[in-house]
């Protein structure tokens, strides 16, 4: 019996990690290569367009979205 074809897993057998999804100021200011306030201020406005509360956090995907900049995009400058 042949051994089964474990797909699911990279060549070599390791696991690779999934990226986070959330993103930060910090982040916003490095992809657009503006101020860290004006990264404060579009973190602000994009958490006011979704109607998040204080303690909710900003995702990736919610940032693509609203910037209209593709998630892969992100996803790859980040890393």
């Amino acid at each position: 019996m042949a051994p089964k074809d474990k797909s699911d897993k990279p060549p070599g057998g390791k696991r690779t990690r999934p990226s986070r999804i959330v993103i930060y100021p910090k982040d916003i200011q490095l992809l657009t290569g503006k101020s860290y306030r004006h990264a404060l201020d579009l973190n602000k406005e994009i958490r006011d367009f979704f109607k998040k509360e204080k303690q909710h956090l900003l995702t990736i995907y919610e940032f693509a979205q609203y910037t209209g900049v593709n998630p892969e995009i992100i996803l790859i400058h980040l890393k």
